[in-house]
C-alpha cells in the first residue's frame, strides 16, 4: 500500500490547536486506518461498485466504500486517497443505454483507476443494469455489440487490462472484444468468453452459464496454465472434454451434471488432475451420466474425490461403479451433505472402504464398523 501526504504535523487534521482533546479516531496511526479501511473493501461482496443506479439514472456511488472515506473528514480523506490499494477492488456495472454518458460518469472511473496507482485490479464487470430505451437505433443495432455508454466505460478499463489480475465478468452477450491480459491469474465467464483473452498466467477459471450442447471444443492457449476449474454446469461430454482442454488441471468442480447425447472420448489419461467434486444425482437415469465420466478414465494423481451427495444406497452404488470403470488411486472420498455424521448408516458406505483410504463427511473421518 502507498501513503504519501506530504505533511509532518499529523495533528494538522485534528482539533489540536482547540482547547480541547482530540478526538481518538484522530489519534489512530495512518497504518492502522489503512489496514482497517483494506478490511472493509475486501469485505465488499463482489468488490465495491462505482457507480450507484436508480430506475432510470446512474450517478457516482457516493454512500458506499471507498468512496465513503473520503466524505468523513479531511484526515481520512487524505488518506483513502492515498492507499492505492483501497481503489484496486471495483465493480463496474455497465448501463446498457445506446446514448452516450455525459463526460462526469467516465472521468469518474478514470480517475478511480488513477487512485488505484500500479496496483493489480480485481474487476467485476456487469451489463444491463438500467432498461434499454427502444428507439430505431436501438432496433437497428445488433443485440450483440455493447451499447455506446457501455462501450464507453469498457475502453476506459481496457486501457488498464495488463493490471488486470482477477476479473468476473456477467453479461447476457458476448462483448466482441479482446482482451490481453498479461497478468490475469483469476477469471470467471461463459465459454464463448475465454478465447477472447491472452492470459498465459491464468489458472483459476469459473466457467458461468449453461454450456453449449453442440458447442465445439478447440484448445486455445489461455488454458495451457489453467489449474484449477470450476464449471457451473456440463454434462459427461463437456467434463471429458475439460480434461483434453486443461492439461495442467489439478482440480475440477462441477456444480450440476447435465444430460448430453453426445459420448465422452474413449480411454482419457489426465496426469495431473488430484481433486474432483461432483454431484451425484439421485435419479439412476442421471446417474448414467456420472459413469460416462469415469468410463475408461485415467487418473494416476487423482487422490480426493468431493461428492456433493448424501451418502445412500443408490449415490454409494453409483460411486462403486464409476471407480470400477476408472484406474485412478483414491486416497479419500468425501460427502457433501446436510446429513448429520450420526445419522450416516455405516453400512451403507461399507463398499467404499474397499477402494479409498477414508471415507469423510464434510472432512470428518467415518470408522468401518466391527464385526
Amino acid at each position: 500500500m502507498t501513503f504519501h501526504v506530504g505533511l509532518t504535523d499529523s495533528h494538522e487534521f485534528s482539533p489540536v490547536n482547540m482547547n480541547y482533546p482530540a478526538a481518538h479516531i484522530h489519534m489512530l496511526p495512518v497504518e492502522l486506518l489503512q489496514h482497517i479501511f483494506l478490511l472493509v473493501i475486501n469485505d465488499v461482496p463482489d468488490c465495491p461498485s462505482v457507480f450507484s443506479y436508480g430506475d432510470t439514472t446512474i450517478s457516482a456511488n457516493v454512500s458506499s466504500p471507498p468512496l465513503v472515506f473520503t466524505r468523513v473528514c479531511h484526515f481520512w480523506r487524505v488518506i483513502s486517497l492515498s492507499t492505492t490499494a483501497v481503489w484496486s477492488r471495483m465493480q463496474v456495472s455497465l448501463p446498457g443505454r445506446v446514448e452516450p454518458l455525459k463526460p462526469f460518469l467516465p472521468s469518474f472511473l478514470q480517475s478511480w483507476l488513477a487512485r488505484s496507482g500500479n496496483q493489480p485490479l480485481t474487476l467485476r464487470i456487469v451489463s444491463g443494469e438500467l432498461p434499454v430505451r427502444t428507439t430505431r437505433r436501438c432496433m437497428r443495432q445488433s443485440c450483440h455489440e455493447p451499447s455506446q455508454a457501455d462501450s464507453q466505460l469498457l475502453e476506459i478499463l481496457l486501457s488498464e487490462s495488463k493490471r488486470w489480475e482477477a476479473v468476473a465478468l456477467a453479461f447476457a452477450d458476448d462483448l466482441n472484444r479482446n482482451f490481453d491480459t498479461p497478468e490475469l491469474k483469476s477469471l470467471q465467464c461463459c465459454w464463448s468468453e475465454l478465447s477472447s483473452f491472452n492470459a498465459p498466467n491464468l489458472t483459476h477459471l469459473h466457467i458461468t452459464y449453461r454450456w453449449s450442447l453442440t458447442m465445439r471444443f478447440r484448445h486455445i492457449p489461455t488454458c495451457d496454465n489453467v489449474r484449477h476449474l470450476w464449471v457451473q454446469n456440463a454434462s459427461a461430454r463437456i467434463i471429458r472434454s475439460t480434461f483434453l482442454m486443461f492439461p495442467r488441471m489439478e482440480s475440477i468442480k462441477v456444480d450440476l451434471i447435465i444430460s448430453d447425447i453426445g459420448h465422452p472420448h474413449n480411454s482419457t489419461t489426465h496426469s495431473c488432475l488430484e481433486s474432483i467434486t461432483f454431484p451425484i444425482p439421485s435419479d439412476p437415469f442421471q446417474q448414467r451420466e456420472v459413469l460416462k465420466i469415469f468410463d475408461e478414465l485415467h487418473l494416476p494423481m487423482l487422490r480426493k474425490l468431493t461428492f456433493v451427495a448424501d451418502p445412500e444406497e443408490s449415490e454409494v452404488s453409483c460411486i462403486v461403479a464409476a471407480l470400477e470403470i476408472a484406474s485412478c488411486n483414491v486416497q479419500v472420498i468425501d460427502f457433501q451433505t446436510n446429513t448429520p455424521l450420526s445419522e450416516i448408516d455405516v453400512d451403507v458406505i461399507e463398499p467404499l472402504f474397499s477402494l479409498a483410504r477414508e471415507v469423510t463427511v464434510r472432512g470428518e473421518v467415518l470408522c468401518r464398523s466391527v464385526r
